[in-house]
């Protein structure tokens, strides 16, 4: 063929193709409508019966639910999951009496270093028995009273981590690095303004410690109920975050409380929730596991000085049931008139966390009706619940088809997924469903979220993680349609 008449032709064709190209675009464009519409609901339920599978445990022992407890609230929780295995109004709040210290705890080892020294107010040292006797201007180390707090329970010992470690809040909450890890006065529903007497230059200016904590040697009963409420108010964000919609904390030590917001409580599933966290901080676990601990402390003198050394201590764990049941791991005792005798403890072993809150576990003189208690429910967790991988790390997703794209396959896999293992019994039923986005269409970009993968346990979801693309996918229209009609005219002598 002569370039001459390639040349014409080629000319021809264009005038063909531009006419083609206006009828192309109003019929494709209904087309592609229709079947987007139609592709996208096909695919929807296709997937989601595609990836519907079942888990049941392999347990072969089995042993009935306890059919009575002393407790009037109790709970069995899986500790990894915070799935309830056993619950008796378990939901229902009431007081908790000393087992409010497990958070006392953890909060003044994360807001606060261990080395601090802490000063006793008058306030404190006026606390109720169980007491350390610690007596006012009395200086200990953080460290040393959270032994005090965590194995003999006492309740000035409360007070005095409360009021220091809200203080030392105060001083370094303009810190970055501290304001990072620490809610914010504004968000806890305080102002700077209603603690201004800590900044009081006149009262710390003999103060060499960065925190000016000596102030609290002669701090009023009403600015150390200021600092307690604070602290309190540290507790009840924590217990926020933790996802404890029901507890609502004012004291620091557990004493029987209410104010004009409601009454010192907590449900027993919060309460294990709280645990749960709790024991996933080491020195919470040293402190608590620790059988006895000896310390000493120094003092104010009245001229201002400090003493180097002022009183030694020795204390032991009141948590019998350490050394009652095989594999505790942290536990507290607790009891008040409203709230009866408490208890909180955890169990590890095996790839199992078990965590058992008792609430108004009887009244005296039934004091050991709580090991009892506890002792059933372990039981029962041992007997019934077993580890079961249900949703691997490298868990697997089919290509999915997507019409009217290019290229017209879209790889699907999961985004953070760090598998999810959950303790089964054999009556339960497990289901991992996959679930795209309703109308899922190119174009798609890569690493794009397009659906998630859920793992639900007796229809209650307990894990989730974003099913996402792992390549992009284009829409066609008619422009690449056309393109491919030209290429195909143009060199057909090819």
């Amino acid at each position: 063929m002569s370039k001459i008449k390639k040349n014409i032709l080629t000319k021809n064709l264009l005038y063909v193709l531009t006419a083609l190209f206006i009828c192309f675009h109003t019929t494709f464009s209904s087309y592609a409508a229709y079947v987007s519409a139609g592709a996208v609901s096909d695919l929807q339920s296709e997937q989601n019966d595609l990836s519907s599978v079942s888990v049941l445990s392999e347990s072969s022992s089995n042993v009935s639910v306890p059919d009575s407890l002393y407790a009037k609230y109790a709970v069995l929780l899986d500790g990894d999951t915070g799935r309830v295995l056993y619950g008796k109004n378990e939901e229902t709040a009431a007081p908790m009496a000393s087992t409010t210290k497990i958070m006392t705890c953890i909060l003044a080892l994360e807001y606060a270093p261990p080395e601090m020294k802490c000063v006793t107010s008058p306030y404190a040292a006026s606390m109720p028995d169980v007491q350390l006797n610690a007596v006012s201007g009395e200086i200990f180390s953080l460290n040393d009273l959270l032994y005090s707090l965590m194995l003999k329970s006492h309740n000035d010992t409360a007070v005095i981590i409360a009021e220091n470690v809200a203080l030392y809040y105060l001083y370094n909450i303009s810190s970055e690095d501290y304001a990072k890890k620490v809610p914010s006065l504004e968000s806890l529903g305080l102002s700077a303004e209603d603690y201004s007497f800590i900044f009081d230059t006149n009262a710390s200016e003999n103060n060499s410690d960065d925190t000016s904590h000596y102030l609290l040697k002669t701090l009023s009963t009403e600015n150390s109920k200021m600092l307690v409420h604070l602290f309190a108010s540290l507790m009840n964000e924590k217990a926020r975050q933790l996802g404890c919609e029901n507890t609502y904390f004012i004291t620091p030590n557990g004493l029987d409380a209410q104010d004009e917001t409601g009454v010192h409580s907590t449900t027993p599933k919060d309460l294990a929730v709280i645990m749960s966290y709790c024991i996933k901080n080491t020195d919470f676990l040293s402190v608590t596991q620790a059988r006895n601990h000896s310390f000493t402390s120094s003092k104010i003198t009245d001229n201002g000085s400090v003493s180097s050394s002022y009183k030694s201590y020795s204390i032991s764990n009141a948590n019998a049931f350490l050394d009652m049941y095989d594999n505790i791991i942290s536990g507290k005792t607790g009891f008040t008139g409203d709230a009866g005798y408490c208890y909180i403890c955890a169990y590890q072993c095996g790839g199992r966390t078990f965590i058992v809150a008792l609430l108004a576990c009887g009244w005296p003189n039934n004091k050991n009706y709580k090991w009892k208690d506890a002792k059933k429910l372990l039981d029962y967790g041992r007997a019934n619940y077993f580890p079961a991988s249900i949703l691997d790390p490298d868990f697997a997703l089919e290509d999915i088809q997507i019409e009217d794209a290019v290229p017209s396959t879209l790889s699907l896999k999961t985004a953070n997924n760090d598998g999810f293992t959950a303790l089964l019994c054999s009556n339960d039923k497990v289901n991992v469903s996959v679930r795209l986005k309703s109308g899922l269409c190119a174009p798609v970009l890569e690493n794009e979220q397009v659906g998630e993968v859920c793992v639900y346990i007796n229809d209650n979801k307990f894990y989730s993680v974003p099913v996402i693309a792992g390549n992009t996918v284009r829409k066609k229209t008619y422009f690449f349609y056309l393109k491919n009609l030209i290429n195909q005219y143009l060199f057909l002598d090819k």
